[in-house]
């Protein structure tokens, strides 16, 4: 783990980071502890009750990715202007590839006048019953925060401007790793 002082302070940050398993949320939120990274997880995890708790229990809450409701982005918006940390995967789904990333995260920060924080992840899909007792290879590098200015316009031209920024910054980690 590297970077993890580019989480400090008081004021909320938008973690963002790639995504290539399911077990990446709870990599890279083991990572940034102290802080817990609330996250939003598509509403279908909570369906089942032993993953729904795990989610809960590491800051998820459900979303419908398909359409999420004002009230939730208002409620995302205001944990970070609270000075929480949100983690989110600005490409979506599950991906190895070089995919575009969607201009949620973008959107998000830009509302809460927020930090962004571009963090990249190496390690494990998936958790493993062999992974009890061998903890495997895991880098999680929080890079260098992207402010966002406090008079930056809110509309989407401004959202795709910082999520080109952000995905910048995250495969300039990759390429480091």
């Amino acid at each position: 783990m590297s970077g993890v002082e580019n989480l400090y302070g008081t004021e909320g940050k938008v973690v963002v980071c790639n995504h290539v398993g399911w077990a990446d949320p709870l990599w890279v939120g083991y990572s940034a502890l102290p802080y817990t990274l609330h996250q939003m997880a598509k509403k279908e995890l909570f369906d089942n009750p032993v993953i729904g708790w795990l989610v809960r229990s590491g800051g998820g809450f459900p979303i419908d990715r398909g359409r999420p409701s004002a009230a939730t982005i208002k409620q995302v918006i205001s944990l970070v202007q609270e000075g929480n940390h949100l983690l989110v995967f600005p490409k979506g789904t599950r991906v190895r590839d070089q995919s575009e990333a969607k201009r949620g995260a973008a959107t998000i920060a830009l509302h809460a006048k927020a930090i962004i924080v571009p963090t990249y992840y190496e390690g494990p899909e998936h958790i493993r019953l062999i992974h009890l007792f061998r903890r495997p290879v895991i880098r999680v590098t929080f890079g260098a925060p992207i402010a966002t200015p406090l008079d930056a316009l809110t509309d989407k031209e401004a959202a795709v401007r910082l999520t080109v920024q952000l995905d910048n910054a995250m495969n300039a980690l990759t390429r480091k790793a």
